[in-house]
């Protein structure tokens, strides 16, 4: 909340809001808070981990390092327009250092809301060529990717592909790795079911409550839930009704 409100992007709240509506309410329909709760806490972590559950995030697609280092993490910059007309804003920017000996890698992070196809080639294209542009000829990292989290229809993979061909053939080519917000949750709770260190279970645990308020809750398989301690014989079906199952993490 606090990265929103100096980053000037609390203010922004959805128009069909009720008077009066609550700040739970306002956090559910917000794109900026989401992010800004998420990503914002996801800096927080060290290094190593928070490249590990980005790249569980994408599947994968992200390189694999034993090392790396957050050196920078800018929200919502603002940079001039490829060709100089306009501006545009992506979501975040994160600078990594990474490996050994150690090479830079900027990801940048186009997240949305909802998790229907609201991805764009053109946003996409815009941010690359903007990024590349406010570096120079050449980029100050030694890679970039763009991130996209979030409005990528039910296979997230499948359109950042089709995003990333319609970029190529225009004559850009973009590295792009994709997640769902499940995928983000999902990644989270991987962490911290491994995790040892208190006080990041506590920062992984306000993430996964910030995906939750958005409206994004892993659901346990039946499959994994506990066996009931019931006898074959001589225990009331109101036993079994008032059996703690759990349900959602």
């Amino acid at each position: 909340m606090l990265i929103a409100v100096t980053s000037n992007k609390s203010g922004r709240l959805p128009d069909n809001l009720k008077p009066g509506s609550s700040w739970r309410e306002a956090f559910r329909q917000s794109e900026d808070l989401l992010t800004a709760a998420a990503f914002g806490r996801l800096t927080y972590l060290e290094g190593g981990v928070l490249w590990s559950v980005l790249r569980s995030a994408c599947g994968n697609a992200l390189p694999d390092f034993r090392f790396a280092e957050l050196v920078t993490a800018d929200f919502w910059p603002w940079w001039s327009a490829a060709g100089g007309e306009g501006s545009v804003q992506p979501d975040v920017v994160l600078g990594f250092s990474v490996g050994d000996p150690a090479i830079r890698i900027d990801i940048i992070v186009e997240a949305k809301l909802r998790p229907h196809s609201a991805q764009s080639a053109r946003q996409w294209r815009g941010q690359w060529e903007s990024y590349h542009e406010a570096n120079g000829e050449l980029p100050m990292a030694d890679a970039v990717y763009l991130m996209a989290i979030g409005g990528l229809g039910v296979d997230a993979d499948r359109t950042a592909e089709k995003l990333i061909k319609q970029n190529g053939d225009d004559g850009v080519e973009i590295k792009a790795v994709a997640a769902s917000w499940d995928q983000m949750l999902n990644a989270v709770h991987a962490r911290i079911g491994v995790s040892k260190i208190v006080p990041e279970k506590r920062i992984l645990s306000d993430i996964i409550e910030a995906i939750a308020l958005a409206g994004y809750r892993r659901l346990t398989l039946l499959d994994s839930l506990p066996s009931l301690p019931l006898r074959a014989a001589g225990r009331s079906m109101g036993a079994l009704l008032d059996y703690d199952f759990g349900g959602y993490e």
